[in-house]
This record gives structure tokens, C-alpha cells and sequence, in this order.
């Protein structure tokens, strides 16, 4: 669907169905080049892991605040007070990476921590939110824990732990995160089909009558790539009088001009031709 008369388009509207939440928290830091971030499929740098299942009503959440503006004595002069972003997230498992995240503690040979409060190193985070309309909407950079916020337990249900999460703004970049909209993958089609010889060549344009010829399919698709599908094309003689089809051999009966064409998925080749001479 492309955009209606008013400029609205339903596809373009973004309804998140999954997504993950990765963090890097030993070694130096590393970020996601931009043309990798846009890859699909993702691969995230090495280091990089992935903190787990998020409650149902627990997806990525944006925030963000903005101090009160610097005004003046003299009226209409103002600096504009910072800004922040925030992510939060309700994160459903309990694992040693969330546990390690939360109070920046590692499990001893027991599964044991001291917990001493929030974990307040920063480390790398790559958000990713996919949609239902096939897009990604996927974001890279330097977070720290705000604050952590444990459900309270419920029998019969999921608990988790809201965590939010400040960005912190990476002056190298000049934002808080780096961010990729990408569009969906669109399955390559079938847009032409031209009939050639078996290996794939030019047909011949000259024949005599009692000659045999196999034919060959090449198949070009949308994303401008080619290849030969001959197996899974049907050839059709459009004057059996002259030249009949069995499989994909040609056999050409008398002088004329010999008509082929090769059908694939419902897609038809333009007419292939060659002119036949009588036999010697």
C-alpha cells in the first residue's frame, strides 16, 4: 500500500511485536558500525549479550526530561536547559547476565552476590524493536542504570525487574544513540523469463528441418539478479505444425519460422523465434 490521498500510509505505522535488549558489560567498549547496524541479519560485536525475556506489558519504553530554560533580565533571551533520554524495560527472567546487570556484581562457584545497591558503571546497550509491518527499529549506545524496580511477587504470576535505563549522550556522535530504521526484507520475485539454450546462451537463429535442440529457461527477479530455471519451466511450441516440445527438446518439423516461449511461476517469456530450413 503506498500513501493515500490525505498522505497517510497503514504500512508506515509502527505495532511492535518482539524485540531484545543487549548490553555489554566487560571490556572496552565497542559500537556497532553503521553500516552494520543496518544489516540483515544483525550481527551484534562480540561481547555483546542478550538479557532475556521482557514481561508482556514490560516492552522498551522511552522517556526523556528537559531542565527549566536560563531566562534573562532582558525579556526574550533564554539558554535552553539540557535534555535527557531514558529507556526502561521490564526484564521477566532472573539470570546471572540480569543479575550482573542490575547490581553490577558477578555469581561466585555458589550463584552468590553481595548486593550493595544499583549497578552504576555505563556500559554499551543495543535496543532492537521489531514490528509487525517488518520493519526494525534498532539503537545503540552508551547506557546507565537510573533506577531498578523489583515487581512484587504474585502467585500464578510473572514477576520482573523495571529497570530504567539513562542514555548517555556520546559527545563523539553528538546524540545520545545511534538509530537505524530499517525496512523490511522483501522476498526477491520473479519478473521475467527469457528461453535460451540449455547451458544458458543465445538460441540459434538458423536450423534445418529433422534438427533437435534443447532449450534452456533464465529466470530475473526484482533485485536485478538472474539464473536458470529450466527445470521448473514449461516450453510451448506456438505452431506444432512446424516445431513440437517434449520436456525442454525442441524438435523442429519443416521450413518455417519455429515460436517458443517458457512459462515460469505464470510468468511468461517474450516469444523466442527461429526460422527452420527445409532439410538438405
Amino acid at each position: 500500500m503506498t500513501a493515500d490521498a490525505e498522505g497517510n500510509d497503514l504500512e508506515k505505522v509502527f505495532i511492535p511485536v518482539t524485540g531484545f535488549l543487549a548490553v555489554q558489560l566487560t571490556g572496552e567498549p565497542t559500537w556497532v558500525d553503521p553500516t552494520e547496524g543496518s544489516a540483515t541479519p544483525l550481527v551484534l560485536p562480540e561481547g555483546y549479550v542478550k538479557v532475556g525475556l521482557f514481561k508482556q506489558d514490560g516492552g522498551p519504553q522511552d522517556g526523556g526530561d528537559k531542565e527549566d530554560d536560563l531566562e534573562f533580565f532582558q525579556e526574550g533571551y533564554k539558554l535552553g536547559g539540557s535534555k535527557s533520554r531514558t529507556l526502561q524495560v521490564t526484564l521477566a527472567e532472573f539470570n546471572d547476565i540480569v543479575r550482573q546487570l542490575t547490581t553490577g556484581k558477578t555469581p561466585d562457584t555458589n550463584g552468590m552476590i553481595v548486593v550493595d545497591g544499583d549497578n552504576d558503571a555505563t556500559f554499551p546497550m543495543f535496543e532492537v524493536l521489531k514490528g509487525k509491518n517488518g520493519m526494525s527499529l534498532r539503537r545503540n549506545g552508551l547506557g546507565r542504570i537510573q533506577t531498578v524496580e523489583p515487581d512484587q511477587s504474585t502467585r500464578g504470576e510473572t514477576s520482573g525487574n523495571a529497570v530504567t535505563f539513562d542514555w548517555i549522550r556520546n559527545d563523539e556522535w553528538g546524540g545520545f544513540y545511534r538509530e537505524w530504521l530499517v525496512a523490511p526484507n522483501t522476498p526477491k520475485r520473479l519478473t521475467s523469463v527469457a528461453v535460451t539454450s540449455e547451458t544458458g546462451g543465445t538460441l540459434p537463429t538458423n536450423l534445418k528441418a529433422g534438427a533437435t535442440l534443447k532449450l534452456g529457461a533464465k529466470a530475473t527477479y526484482t533485485d536485478g539478479t538472474n539464473g536458470m530455471v529450466t527445470t521448473q519451466a514449461t516450453f510451448t511450441s506456438l505452431d506444432k505444425t512446424i516445431a513440437t516440445v517434449s520436456g525442454s527438446t525442441l524438435t523442429l518439423i519443416k521450413a518455417g519460422t519455429a515460436k517458443v516461449t517458457a512459462t515460469v511461476n505464470k510468468v511468461t517469456s517474450a516469444t523466442a523465434s527461429i526460422t527452420v530450413a527445409a532439410a538438405a
